[in-house]
Protein backbone atom coordinates (compact mmCIF):
# COMPACT_ATOMS: atom_id res chain seq x y z
CA UNK A 1 0.00 0.00 0.00
CA UNK A 2 1.10 3.57 -0.58
CA UNK A 3 1.19 6.03 2.32
CA UNK A 4 -2.25 7.48 1.60
CA UNK A 5 -3.76 4.00 1.81
CA UNK A 6 -1.84 3.18 5.00
CA UNK A 7 -3.17 6.29 6.74
CA UNK A 8 -6.65 5.59 5.43
CA UNK A 9 -6.50 2.07 6.82
CA UNK A 10 -5.94 3.49 10.30
CA UNK A 11 -8.73 6.08 10.19
CA UNK A 12 -10.16 8.01 11.92
CA UNK A 13 -7.30 10.43 12.67
CA UNK A 14 -7.28 13.52 14.91
CA UNK A 15 -3.74 14.76 14.22
CA UNK A 16 -2.27 16.07 10.99
CA UNK A 17 1.24 14.82 10.16
CA UNK A 18 3.53 16.16 7.44
CA UNK A 19 5.62 13.41 5.82
CA UNK A 20 8.04 14.46 3.07
CA UNK A 21 6.13 17.70 2.62
CA UNK A 22 2.71 16.05 2.28
CA UNK A 23 -0.06 16.23 4.92
CA UNK A 24 -1.70 13.03 6.15
CA UNK A 25 -4.11 12.14 8.93
CA UNK A 26 -6.55 14.51 10.60
CA UNK A 27 -7.15 18.24 10.95
CA UNK A 28 -5.32 19.10 14.21
CA UNK A 29 -2.07 20.78 13.16
CA UNK A 30 0.50 20.58 15.97
CA UNK A 31 2.91 22.79 14.02
CA UNK A 32 0.55 25.71 14.75
CA UNK A 33 -0.04 24.79 18.39
CA UNK A 34 1.28 27.60 20.57
CA UNK A 35 1.29 25.32 23.62
CA UNK A 36 4.59 23.75 22.53
CA UNK A 37 6.25 27.17 22.40
CA UNK A 38 4.74 28.13 25.76
CA UNK A 39 6.10 24.91 27.29
CA UNK A 40 9.67 25.65 26.19
CA UNK A 41 9.35 29.30 27.17
CA UNK A 42 8.62 28.03 30.68
CA UNK A 43 11.17 25.21 30.70
CA UNK A 44 13.78 25.99 28.01
CA UNK A 45 16.50 23.51 28.96
CA UNK A 46 14.57 20.35 29.85
CA UNK A 47 16.10 17.06 28.75
CA UNK A 48 13.49 14.57 29.93
CA UNK A 49 9.72 15.01 29.61
CA UNK A 50 6.78 12.96 30.83
CA UNK A 51 3.78 13.52 28.56
CA UNK A 52 0.41 12.54 29.99
CA UNK A 53 -2.22 11.60 27.41
CA UNK A 54 -0.27 11.49 24.14
CA UNK A 55 -3.16 10.62 21.78
CA UNK A 56 -1.57 9.93 18.34
CA UNK A 57 1.83 11.38 19.22
CA UNK A 58 1.53 14.84 17.66
CA UNK A 59 2.73 16.70 20.75
CA UNK A 60 5.19 13.91 21.55
CA UNK A 61 7.15 14.37 18.33
CA UNK A 62 6.98 18.16 18.57
CA UNK A 63 8.44 18.06 22.09
CA UNK A 64 11.15 15.62 21.00
CA UNK A 65 12.30 17.91 18.19
CA UNK A 66 13.49 20.56 20.63
CA UNK A 67 17.29 20.74 20.76
CA UNK A 68 17.67 20.17 24.49
CA UNK A 69 15.31 17.19 24.73
CA UNK A 70 16.83 13.73 25.02
CA UNK A 71 13.79 11.63 25.96
CA UNK A 72 10.00 11.88 25.98
CA UNK A 73 7.98 9.24 27.80
CA UNK A 74 4.49 9.48 26.30
CA UNK A 75 1.67 7.79 28.23
CA UNK A 76 -1.60 6.86 26.51
CA UNK A 77 -4.51 4.61 27.53
CA UNK A 78 -5.83 3.54 24.13
CA UNK A 79 -4.13 0.81 22.08
CA UNK A 80 -5.37 2.29 18.79
CA UNK A 81 -3.78 5.65 19.53
CA UNK A 82 -0.45 4.04 20.40
CA UNK A 83 -0.60 1.95 17.23
CA UNK A 84 -1.07 5.11 15.15
CA UNK A 85 1.68 6.96 17.03
CA UNK A 86 4.21 4.18 16.49
CA UNK A 87 3.29 4.00 12.82
CA UNK A 88 4.05 7.72 12.42
CA UNK A 89 7.16 7.37 14.57
CA UNK A 90 8.59 4.93 12.05
CA UNK A 91 7.87 7.34 9.20
CA UNK A 92 9.55 10.21 11.05
CA UNK A 93 12.46 8.03 12.17
CA UNK A 94 12.04 9.39 15.69
CA UNK A 95 14.31 7.87 18.33
CA UNK A 96 13.49 10.08 21.32
CA UNK A 97 9.89 9.15 22.13
CA UNK A 98 8.84 6.04 24.02
CA UNK A 99 5.11 5.30 24.05
CA UNK A 100 3.72 3.52 27.10
CA UNK A 101 0.20 2.19 27.49
CA UNK A 102 -1.25 3.03 30.90
CA UNK A 103 -4.51 4.12 32.49
CA UNK A 104 -3.58 7.30 34.31
CA UNK A 105 -6.40 6.75 36.80
CA UNK A 106 -4.56 3.66 38.05
CA UNK A 107 -0.88 3.92 37.10
CA UNK A 108 1.77 4.88 39.64
CA UNK A 109 3.88 7.48 37.81
CA UNK A 110 6.90 6.89 40.02
CA UNK A 111 7.36 3.57 38.19
CA UNK A 112 8.19 5.58 35.05
CA UNK A 113 11.08 7.44 36.67
CA UNK A 114 11.76 11.11 37.32
CA UNK A 115 11.65 13.90 34.76
CA UNK A 116 12.68 17.49 34.24
CA UNK A 117 9.08 18.45 33.40
CA UNK A 118 5.57 17.05 32.94
CA UNK A 119 3.56 18.04 29.86
CA UNK A 120 -0.14 17.60 30.64
CA UNK A 121 -2.26 18.98 27.82
CA UNK A 122 -5.90 18.01 27.38
CA UNK A 123 -5.85 15.30 30.03
CA UNK A 124 -6.50 16.56 33.55
CA UNK A 125 -10.14 17.47 32.92
CA UNK A 126 -10.92 13.94 31.73
CA UNK A 127 -10.28 12.45 35.20
CA UNK A 128 -12.81 11.86 37.99
CA UNK A 129 -10.13 12.55 40.64
CA UNK A 130 -7.58 14.92 39.05
CA UNK A 131 -5.97 15.71 42.40
CA UNK A 132 -4.55 12.18 42.55
CA UNK A 133 -2.61 12.72 39.33
CA UNK A 134 -1.17 16.05 40.52
CA UNK A 135 -0.08 14.36 43.76
CA UNK A 136 1.82 11.84 41.65
CA UNK A 137 3.33 14.51 39.41
CA UNK A 138 4.86 16.11 42.48
CA UNK A 139 6.82 12.90 43.08
CA UNK A 140 8.25 12.65 39.56
CA UNK A 141 9.02 16.25 38.53
CA UNK A 142 9.55 19.75 39.94
CA UNK A 143 7.93 21.31 36.86
CA UNK A 144 4.53 20.90 35.23
CA UNK A 145 2.82 22.45 32.22
CA UNK A 146 -0.98 22.21 32.00
CA UNK A 147 -3.63 23.01 29.44
CA UNK A 148 -7.12 22.12 30.59
CA UNK A 149 -10.78 23.02 30.45
CA UNK A 150 -12.04 24.11 33.84
CA UNK A 151 -15.35 24.88 35.50
CA UNK A 152 -16.23 28.53 35.00
CA UNK A 153 -17.20 30.32 38.20
CA UNK A 154 -20.93 30.23 37.48
CA UNK A 155 -20.73 26.44 36.90
CA UNK A 156 -18.46 25.42 39.79
CA UNK A 157 -21.19 24.40 42.24
CA UNK A 158 -20.13 20.87 43.18
CA UNK A 159 -17.48 19.61 45.58
CA UNK A 160 -15.36 16.49 45.31
CA UNK A 161 -12.13 15.57 47.07
CA UNK A 162 -12.31 18.89 48.90
CA UNK A 163 -12.23 20.86 45.63
CA UNK A 164 -14.86 22.95 43.87
CA UNK A 165 -15.90 22.33 40.26
CA UNK A 166 -18.46 20.49 38.17
CA UNK A 167 -19.13 16.95 36.97
CA UNK A 168 -18.93 16.24 33.25
CA UNK A 169 -20.24 13.24 31.28
CA UNK A 170 -17.45 11.64 29.23
CA UNK A 171 -17.90 10.00 25.84
CA UNK A 172 -16.45 6.61 26.73
CA UNK A 173 -13.81 4.35 25.18
CA UNK A 174 -15.07 4.76 21.62
CA UNK A 175 -14.33 8.49 21.66
CA UNK A 176 -10.54 8.96 21.26
CA UNK A 177 -10.75 12.42 22.83
CA UNK A 178 -12.67 11.24 25.90
CA UNK A 179 -11.67 10.03 29.33
CA UNK A 180 -11.96 6.35 30.19
CA UNK A 181 -14.38 6.82 33.10
CA UNK A 182 -18.07 7.67 32.71
CA UNK A 183 -17.71 11.02 34.49
CA UNK A 184 -14.88 13.50 35.05
CA UNK A 185 -14.56 16.34 37.52
CA UNK A 186 -13.65 19.75 36.12
CA UNK A 187 -11.91 21.79 38.78
CA UNK A 188 -12.53 25.52 39.06
CA UNK A 189 -9.47 27.64 38.30
CA UNK A 190 -9.14 28.56 41.96
CA UNK A 191 -9.29 24.91 42.99
CA UNK A 192 -6.65 24.00 40.40
CA UNK A 193 -4.30 26.64 41.76
CA UNK A 194 -4.99 25.50 45.34
CA UNK A 195 -4.29 21.91 44.30
CA UNK A 196 -0.95 22.83 42.73
CA UNK A 197 0.03 24.97 45.70
CA UNK A 198 -0.85 22.16 48.13
CA UNK A 199 1.57 19.94 46.19
CA UNK A 200 4.41 22.47 46.52
CA UNK A 201 4.01 23.91 43.01
CA UNK A 202 4.08 27.44 44.40
CA UNK A 203 5.59 29.31 41.45
CA UNK A 204 2.52 29.33 39.17
CA UNK A 205 2.29 31.35 35.97
CA UNK A 206 -1.03 31.67 34.16
CA UNK A 207 -0.01 31.98 30.52
CA UNK A 208 -3.49 32.20 29.00
CA UNK A 209 -6.98 32.21 30.50
CA UNK A 210 -9.58 31.74 27.77
CA UNK A 211 -13.08 32.51 29.05
CA UNK A 212 -14.59 32.18 25.57
CA UNK A 213 -13.27 28.80 24.50
CA UNK A 214 -16.03 27.01 22.52
CA UNK A 215 -16.07 24.08 24.95
CA UNK A 216 -15.88 26.12 28.15
CA UNK A 217 -13.26 28.03 30.12
CA UNK A 218 -9.68 26.92 29.43
CA UNK A 219 -6.33 27.75 31.00
CA UNK A 220 -2.68 27.35 30.09
CA UNK A 221 -0.26 27.49 33.00
CA UNK A 222 3.14 26.41 34.14
CA UNK A 223 4.09 25.60 37.71
CA UNK A 224 7.43 25.07 39.44
CA UNK A 225 8.39 23.77 42.85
Amino acid sequence: MNLIEQFKEKEPWITKFKIDGINYGGDFDVSNDQRIAYFFDSFPDVQTILELGSLEGGHSFALARHASVEKVIAVEARDKNIEKAKFVQGLLDDKKVEFIKADLEKTDLIELGKFDAVFCSGLLYHLPEPWKLIEQCRKVSPNIFIWKQYACENEAKKFSGGFRGKWYREGGWRDPLSGVSKYSFWLSLGSLINLLTANDYKNIQIIDNDLKHPHGCAVILSAKR
